[in-house]
């Protein structure tokens, strides 16, 4: 009776109490982490006195939901006291403890006795245990982040957290001062994907110990953590109309040693991560915080290829980049404030005039679609024509204004809008476009409604993500696209005109200086009053045919499942959402 009790580590001890349910396990059945190696030390780290802070920084889907259930079960059986989890919202924490920490508590042998008698002490965000009191809340709630103390903290999704308000410090400072009452026995356990630089949950992990998942060549033994940019694959698997063969670069990619250069074969990827380990970046931080990061790289469930064929698809949308490098490298997007100067908009000048379909458009067979985009404006209506591959790359064929909207549908313009394909006797016109409906509203929603579903009306939003979203207009039979004005002008004048990123755009040899000026002068800038959203575009007078151009980057995002019709007909824009994952 008076033996002194064992106490595991929490390893050993959710390794030998935890089962996995297959509703929310790929592998269910007893947890060990032979299927993901890389998190047996953060359990460690966990069962260390000293250590009273672990900041995990990750990709998505690589077990930090486990992770976090694991750690809580093991506080209540082992070595109890108040536990507080928040999440993003009430709502969330609230799914999450249903959806999985209830099923995960009521099936450990470990725990079940220390359940209350009266089950009404075990409520799905407030669960009064035998030993301990965890309670579940959302960060978007003040009064509950600040009205208890607490000896464990358990973050999730940090960077998704609110910012600071004029009344009350952010979200995550409010959280982490309740565990100053158990100062010297507290821990404190963050877990969440990147968004930016400047979010909190970076800013957490460089003040930490930067621990990163090393792996060894097999060749010269170089110990090095796996980055994305050695991912290599054969540029031979690219056509000559520029597309990519995915399924050849999901089965080829492989990774290629930062030092000695040797290329690793995918099947080796398990046996690498199995042997790796943990190495510190910064050994000048304190003793008690322990920062790491792993992406999917490390992945038991996705391979190297299978990246990279993500990174292929997500490159030509929107917000793509962004989202690749949250998600999959669980890295934060590195967007930097800047601006597009007129030398890179007559780069993308080639060798073909003004209503003219250059011969590449239909290269390898593809059929060219034309899509007509207008800006109204108090004085006049901008508009410009493109022509497209079925890859997404542009070439704008014609531009100019009129001065009424609803010259865009008389039988005059619309009969000059007729182009030669080339080599050909064929003529094509435009199958359908967008007009922005923030000016001049009923107007557009008339020219609209008679344009014989040639025009939809469309409108940006103020959200920072996102692809685009539609809408019925009562009374009239037509779709309004709404679109996040940021991502679409991210892609356009970071990416498509600044970078050069595909798709690629191309201009007249002749094209005017109104059109070169309608793109001139866009900025980035920094909004140093967001974490959440740290960068805004300033907006730019006279910049309407620059607002075309992103018309129709958002008008092929719509018409692109629909490109396989006759391009001589107007196409229907598909009736549904579409957001970026």
């Amino acid at each position: 009776m008076w033996e002194p009790r064992v106490r595991h580590d929490p390893l050993t001890w959710a390794e030998s109490e935890i089962t996995l349910d297959p509703r929310f396990s790929p592998r269910p059945g007893r947890f060990n982490c032979n299927f993901t190696p890389y998190l047996r030390q953060l359990h460690l780290w966990f069962g260390d006195r000293k250590i009273r802070q672990i900041t995990f920084v990750k990709s998505a889907q690589i077990g930090g939901t486990t992770l976090l259930a694991n750690l809580i079960q093991y506080a209540i059986a082992e070595d109890p006291g108040p536990i507080l989890y928040v999440t993003s919202t009430a709502e969330n924490a609230k799914s999450w403890s249903e959806r999985e920490l209830i099923p995960r508590m009521r099936s450990c042998a470990a725990i079940r006795p220390l359940m209350p008698d009266d089950p009404d002490l075990f409520k799905k965000t407030e669960m009064q245990f035998k030993s301990c009191t965890v309670k579940l809340v959302g960060s978007n709630s003040e009064a509950n982040l600040a009205s208890r103390p607490t000896r464990y903290l358990f973050c999730d999704e940090v960077d998704k957290w609110p910012d600071a308000s004029a009344t009350e410090a952010p979200s995550l400072e409010l959280a982490m001062a309740r565990t100053n009452f158990y100062r010297t026995i507290c821990k404190r356990v963050l877990a969440s994907t990147p968004t930016v630089e400047t979010g909190a949950i970076w800013s957490q992990f460089l003040a930490g110990s930067q621990h990163r998942y090393h792996v060894a060549c097999r060749s010269c033994g170089t110990e090095q953590h796996l980055e994305f940019d050695q991912v290599k694959w054969s540029d031979e698997l690219r056509c000559p109309s520029g597309a990519w063969d995915l399924d050849g670069v999901a089965e080829s990619a492989c990774y290629q040693c930062i030092d000695c250069g040797d290329l690793w074969p995918q099947e080796i990827q398990r046996e690498l991560v199995d042997s790796g380990r943990w190495i510190a970046g910064n050994l000048s931080a304190p003793r008690d915080h322990i920062s790491c990061h792993i992406s999917a790289l490390y992945s038991p469930q996705m391979t190297w290829g299978e990246l990279a064929k993500l990174f292929l698809q997500k490159s030509s949308s929107p917000g793509g980049l962004h989202d690749f490098r949250n998600t999959y490298e669980g890295l934060p997007f590195e967007n930097r404030a800047s601006s597009v100067r007129e030398d890179s908009i007559l780069e993308l000048r080639s060798d073909y005039k003004l209503r003219d379909i250059p011969a590449a458009v239909t290269d390898g067979g593809s059929s060219a679609i034309l899509t007509l985009c207008a800006d109204p404006g108090e004085k006049q209506t901008h508009w410009s024509v493109e022509a497209r591959n079925q890859d997404g790359e542009s070439w704008v064929v014609d531009y100019g204004t009129v001065l009424s909207i609803e010259d865009l549908i008389s039988p005059e313009f619309l009969a000059a809008r007729r182009y030669q394909l080339p080599g050909s006797d064929e003529i094509v016109a435009p199958v359908a476009g967008l007009i922005d409906s923030g000016f001049l509203t009923e107007r557009v929603y008339s020219v609209c409604a008679k344009s014989n579903g040639l025009y939809y009306p469309s409108k940006g939003s103020d959200s920072t993500f996102g692809n685009y979203a539609v809408t019925t207009i009562k009374g009239l039979n037509l779709f309004l696209y709404t679109y996040g004005d940021f991502a679409w002008k991210t892609h356009l004048y970071l990416e498509r005109i600044k970078k050069k990123l595909p798709p690629n755009l191309h201009l007249p040899s002749d094209i005017g200086r109104d059109y070169i000026e309608g793109h001139t002068g866009q900025q980035m800038l920094e909004n140093k009053n967001s974490r959440v959203s740290p960068f805004y575009w300033k907006k730019v007078a006279n910049d309407h045919f620059g607002d075309c151009t992103k018309l129709h980057c958002v008008a092929w995002a719509i018409m692109r499942n629909n490109f396989g019709r006759q391009p001589s007909a107007p196409v229907d824009l598909p009736a549904e959402s579409a957001e970026l994952a």
